[in-house]
């Protein structure tokens, strides 16, 4: 919010007062029109083609998800979608599949070098677990800007790679399967 503000009452003296906006965040919802079935059995098909076998990685949880129609169709929704809210085109660099087994989650970590990210919900049981942005905005609580959002099957979320993010527990005994992705500007 910015703007100019002005006041003026029988026991004040007039007063110019400016609000200023000096950090924001903004995230893109949507939702997709895609065959999200067919989508759940290709990444379910892939859940052991991982990007990486040792347990302590961070990408031992993310499958590969191999070309598909349906995730091109995805893209040119999201790439759409995004340029009618920014004025800004953006061209996919990688996407991968991720399934939360019963109590998995995702440890706090954000897309370095991309311009932006996304995920899209393709299967989310009842109590699958959220995905929490956890701007850094406050040195002395880092938990002062938390945002929380219940995944819905269909809906995805378009957010700056920078932005630090994580996935509460899985307490289904359901998968919780989602399509993550990162994009560069496209100029």
């Amino acid at each position: 919010i910015s703007g100019k503000l002005q006041k003026k009452d029988h026991n004040m003296l007039d007063r110019d007062v400016e609000l200023i906006n000096i950090a924001r965040i903004d995230l893109l919802k949507g939702r997709v029109n895609a065959d999200l079935d067919s989508l759940s059995k290709i990444l379910i098909d892939n859940y052991y083609n991982k990007f990486e076998c040792e347990i302590e990685s961070t990408y031992a949880e993310d499958s590969i998800c191999p070309p598909n129609e349906i995730v091109d169709n995805i893209i040119e929704q999201m790439k759409m979608d995004f340029y009618a809210a920014t004025k800004e085109k953006i061209k996919p660099l990688n996407y991968w599949g991720h399934i939360h087994e019963k109590n998995m989650s995702t440890n706090t970590h954000n897309h370095t070098n991309t311009y932006v990210s996304a995920v899209v919900y393709v299967e989310v049981p009842q109590g699958s677990g959220s995905i929490v942005f956890k701007p850094r905005l406050n040195q002395y609580d880092n938990g002062a800007y938390l945002s929380k959002f219940a995944p819905e099957k269909g809906v995805y979320y378009i957010f700056p790679g920078y932005l630090d993010h994580f996935v509460t527990r899985n307490k289904s005994d359901e998968f919780r399967i989602s399509l993550s992705l990162n994009f560069e500007k496209d100029e």
